[in-house]
């Protein structure tokens, strides 16, 4: 008759321990830096985006779907800088709720 198998125990977590912090080799850029990034990111896909529909409307390009994803890629891109500007803007007026 064969043994049950037994699963491991699990570790038992340590409630007053913190995190250790990894040291990255990269130094830490700031959110003006990092939204600068997204900024120009989402400038370059609207600017692949339309050339690509320009090149496809006036029969110089037969892509349809690499165009078509172009375009989305520029959708999401836009949406997530609309979605970053629409939260920040709710930070700071919460903020200045806050101080009033």
């Amino acid at each position: 008759m064969p043994l049950p198998i037994q699963p491991a125990p699990l570790p038992l977590a340590r409630p007053n321990t913190r995190p250790v912090a990894v040291p990255s080799e990269q130094p830490a850029t700031s959110f003006a830096e990092r939204l600068s990034e997204v900024v120009q990111s989402a400038d370059g896909a609207l600017k692949s985006a339309d050339v690509a529909s320009a090149d496809f409307a006036q029969g110089r390009s037969n892509d349809i779907h690499g165009t078509m994803i172009a375009m989305q890629r520029a959708d999401v891109s836009l949406r997530l800088v609309t979605n970053i500007r629409n939260r920040v803007l709710e930070a700071y007026r919460e903020v200045m709720r806050m101080g009033g």
